[in-house]
């Protein structure tokens, strides 16, 4: 069965939201739905982490009907794959290894983005606008203050306490386990986002250029997977 938000099928034409050159995130997890049974949850993400659809399938259901998973996986094609670490989504590809092709199976494998790595993203900026605010301090003789944060990044040893404030509670806990990332994805989009509003009100600061949507590495990545098309 599908559940939750279902976008049209050219978000190009009706964007929710917008990153030239990027299409989005793709949450998989495999767990009970509602019933007890095993499933398999797909979210469906857009650049900064809204969703645009979801679906809960379970694993007996694509057993019998292959092709609605096909169909969905193509929907997701050109997206990274976003998890708490790289194991988990490998192992649920691995699952439907015999549903979806080897070649849409191998990209997806190629895409994968994990929470941490892009917190430390997030982090290593701040560091280079910090540092950039202490090299303008030494040049300048008019007092200047240190670059100060509305959120600070999560250090990996307090990842699962900043995950837990969103954790979802759903009679389906595949869907909860999506939306919870879902979640992480969103909120490390908006430490992003604070993160470049600081920096850009500090008029030295402006010549690293216009603020960004997403740090350049995640960009960059997202714009990779746009750029692949392969039949599911």
């Amino acid at each position: 069965m599908s559940i939750g938000l279902e976008a049209p099928e050219n978000e190009l034409s009706t964007p929710v939201e917008y990153v030239h050159g990027a299409r989005g995130h793709t949450v998989l997890a495999v767990g009970s739905d509602s019933a007890g049974s095993e499933a398999l949850a797909v979210w469906r993400l857009g650049p900064t982490g809204l969703a645009g659809g979801a679906w809960v399938l379970a694993i007996d259901e694509i057993e019998r009907d292959p092709e609605q998973l096909r169909r969905i996986m193509w929907n997701v094609q050109d997206r990274c794959l976003v998890d708490w670490n790289r194991q988990t989504p490998v192992s649920v590809l691995a699952r439907i290894a015999d549903v979806v092709s080897a070649e849409l199976l191998s990209r997806l494998a190629d895409t994968i983005l994990t929470i941490p790595e892009l917190l430390e993203e997030v982090r290593t900026h701040r560091s280079i606008y910090s540092a950039a605010v202490e090299q303008h301090r030494a040049r300048v003789k008019s007092k200047t203050t240190p670059l100060t944060w509305p959120t600070s990044v999560p250090e990996q040893e307090r990842l699962d306490a900043w995950a837990i404030k969103e954790r979802f509670a759903s009679a389906s806990p595949v869907a909860a386990a999506a939306l919870t990332l879902t979640a992480a994805v969103a909120r490390t989009v908006q430490l992003w986002q604070d993160t470049e509003q600081a920096r850009y009100r500090r008029t030295y600061l402006r010549s690293i250029g216009e603020p960004q949507p997403l740090p350049p590495l995640w960009l960059s990545q997202l714009r990779k997977a746009a750029l692949s098309n392969f039949p599911a």
